[in-house]
Protein backbone atom coordinates (compact mmCIF):
# COMPACT_ATOMS: atom_id res chain seq x y z
CA UNK A 1 0.00 0.00 0.00
CA UNK A 2 1.41 3.39 -1.00
CA UNK A 3 1.92 6.06 1.64
CA UNK A 4 -0.33 9.09 1.59
CA UNK A 5 1.41 12.16 0.12
CA UNK A 6 2.17 14.56 2.94
CA UNK A 7 3.44 18.12 2.64
CA UNK A 8 4.49 20.19 5.63
CA UNK A 9 5.86 23.73 5.90
CA UNK A 10 8.90 23.67 8.20
CA UNK A 11 9.09 26.88 10.28
CA UNK A 12 12.38 28.79 10.19
CA UNK A 13 13.95 30.72 13.05
CA UNK A 14 16.53 33.26 11.90
CA UNK A 15 19.27 33.89 14.43
CA UNK A 16 21.68 36.76 14.32
CA UNK A 17 25.21 35.46 14.00
CA UNK A 18 27.67 36.82 16.52
CA UNK A 19 30.24 36.94 13.76
CA UNK A 20 29.50 36.01 10.17
CA UNK A 21 31.80 33.22 8.99
CA UNK A 22 31.71 34.38 5.38
CA UNK A 23 29.91 33.31 2.26
CA UNK A 24 30.57 30.21 0.23
CA UNK A 25 29.01 28.56 -2.81
CA UNK A 26 27.53 25.17 -3.62
CA UNK A 27 30.59 24.23 -5.65
CA UNK A 28 32.63 24.44 -2.43
CA UNK A 29 30.60 21.62 -0.89
CA UNK A 30 31.98 18.14 -1.62
CA UNK A 31 30.25 15.33 -3.49
CA UNK A 32 26.48 15.09 -3.40
CA UNK A 33 26.29 18.08 -1.03
CA UNK A 34 27.17 20.37 -3.92
CA UNK A 35 24.28 19.00 -6.01
CA UNK A 36 21.05 19.51 -4.04
CA UNK A 37 17.67 19.72 -5.76
CA UNK A 38 17.09 23.20 -4.28
CA UNK A 39 19.27 25.67 -2.37
CA UNK A 40 19.15 29.18 -0.88
CA UNK A 41 21.92 31.28 0.71
CA UNK A 42 20.55 33.24 3.64
CA UNK A 43 20.97 36.91 4.39
CA UNK A 44 20.11 38.81 7.55
CA UNK A 45 16.53 39.17 6.30
CA UNK A 46 14.37 37.14 3.93
CA UNK A 47 14.47 39.99 1.44
CA UNK A 48 18.24 39.57 1.02
CA UNK A 49 18.24 35.76 0.60
CA UNK A 50 19.80 34.52 -2.64
CA UNK A 51 18.28 31.62 -4.55
CA UNK A 52 21.06 29.28 -5.67
CA UNK A 53 19.10 26.46 -7.30
CA UNK A 54 15.50 25.68 -8.34
CA UNK A 55 13.60 27.82 -5.82
CA UNK A 56 13.19 31.54 -5.29
CA UNK A 57 12.65 31.65 -1.54
CA UNK A 58 13.54 29.81 1.64
CA UNK A 59 9.81 29.45 2.27
CA UNK A 60 9.35 27.37 -0.88
CA UNK A 61 12.47 25.31 -0.09
CA UNK A 62 11.22 24.41 3.39
CA UNK A 63 7.95 22.93 2.12
CA UNK A 64 8.81 19.30 2.78
CA UNK A 65 7.14 16.24 1.23
CA UNK A 66 7.55 12.47 1.58
CA UNK A 67 11.16 11.30 1.23
CA UNK A 68 12.71 14.79 1.16
CA UNK A 69 15.51 16.11 3.37
CA UNK A 70 16.69 19.60 4.32
CA UNK A 71 20.34 20.17 5.28
CA UNK A 72 21.76 23.39 6.67
CA UNK A 73 25.46 24.27 6.32
CA UNK A 74 27.40 27.29 7.51
CA UNK A 75 30.85 28.22 6.24
CA UNK A 76 32.61 26.29 9.02
CA UNK A 77 30.60 23.13 8.39
CA UNK A 78 31.36 23.43 4.69
CA UNK A 79 35.11 23.61 5.37
CA UNK A 80 35.00 20.63 7.73
CA UNK A 81 33.16 18.54 5.12
CA UNK A 82 35.68 19.58 2.43
CA UNK A 83 38.62 18.67 4.67
CA UNK A 84 37.10 15.29 5.49
CA UNK A 85 36.47 14.60 1.78
CA UNK A 86 40.14 15.42 1.01
CA UNK A 87 41.35 13.11 3.79
CA UNK A 88 39.24 10.34 2.27
CA UNK A 89 40.76 11.06 -1.18
CA UNK A 90 37.34 12.04 -2.50
CA UNK A 91 35.68 8.83 -1.32
CA UNK A 92 33.72 9.91 1.77
CA UNK A 93 30.27 8.36 2.13
CA UNK A 94 27.41 10.84 1.85
CA UNK A 95 26.25 10.14 5.40
CA UNK A 96 29.72 11.09 6.66
CA UNK A 97 29.54 14.39 4.77
CA UNK A 98 26.01 15.01 6.03
CA UNK A 99 27.27 14.53 9.59
CA UNK A 100 28.81 17.99 9.37
CA UNK A 101 25.44 19.70 8.73
CA UNK A 102 24.13 22.04 11.40
CA UNK A 103 20.72 20.47 11.08
CA UNK A 104 19.13 17.65 9.09
CA UNK A 105 15.33 17.63 8.85
CA UNK A 106 13.51 15.01 6.81
CA UNK A 107 10.22 13.35 6.07
CA UNK A 108 10.23 9.60 5.63
CA UNK A 109 8.70 8.08 2.49
CA UNK A 110 5.71 7.25 4.75
CA UNK A 111 5.25 10.92 5.73
CA UNK A 112 6.78 10.86 9.22
CA UNK A 113 8.61 14.08 10.18
CA UNK A 114 11.87 13.99 12.11
CA UNK A 115 15.52 14.86 12.41
CA UNK A 116 18.74 12.97 11.93
CA UNK A 117 21.31 12.98 14.70
CA UNK A 118 24.75 12.15 13.38
CA UNK A 119 28.02 11.15 14.95
CA UNK A 120 30.73 13.56 13.85
CA UNK A 121 32.59 12.30 10.78
CA UNK A 122 36.18 11.36 11.38
CA UNK A 123 35.46 10.11 14.90
CA UNK A 124 34.95 6.45 14.12
CA UNK A 125 31.89 4.95 12.52
CA UNK A 126 29.21 7.50 11.60
CA UNK A 127 25.73 6.07 12.00
CA UNK A 128 22.67 8.25 11.26
CA UNK A 129 20.05 8.08 14.00
CA UNK A 130 16.49 8.87 12.91
CA UNK A 131 14.44 10.65 15.57
CA UNK A 132 10.74 11.17 14.78
CA UNK A 133 9.40 14.56 15.86
CA UNK A 134 5.91 16.04 15.82
CA UNK A 135 7.32 19.54 15.32
CA UNK A 136 10.62 20.72 13.91
CA UNK A 137 12.02 24.23 13.53
CA UNK A 138 14.92 24.95 11.20
CA UNK A 139 17.39 27.30 12.95
CA UNK A 140 19.50 29.36 10.55
CA UNK A 141 22.04 32.19 10.49
CA UNK A 142 23.15 34.69 7.84
CA UNK A 143 25.38 33.18 5.12
CA UNK A 144 24.11 29.63 5.76
CA UNK A 145 23.20 27.57 2.72
CA UNK A 146 19.99 25.61 3.18
CA UNK A 147 19.56 22.72 0.75
CA UNK A 148 16.74 20.34 -0.04
CA UNK A 149 17.24 16.89 -1.47
CA UNK A 150 14.06 15.60 -3.09
CA UNK A 151 15.21 12.02 -2.47
CA UNK A 152 16.96 11.73 0.86
CA UNK A 153 20.59 10.60 0.53
CA UNK A 154 20.03 8.60 3.74
CA UNK A 155 17.80 5.82 2.52
CA UNK A 156 18.19 3.29 5.32
CA UNK A 157 15.79 4.85 7.75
Amino acid sequence: MAAKKTTLQIPVERQKAAQAAGTFDLDELPGLLGRPDAAVRLARTAKGDKALKSVRTLNSLTKLSNGQMIANYGRSESRWAQTYQRRRAGNADVHELLSYARQLVAMTPDGELGIFLMGHAGQGACIPLWVPQEEVTLTVQPNDIVMRFDKSPLEDW
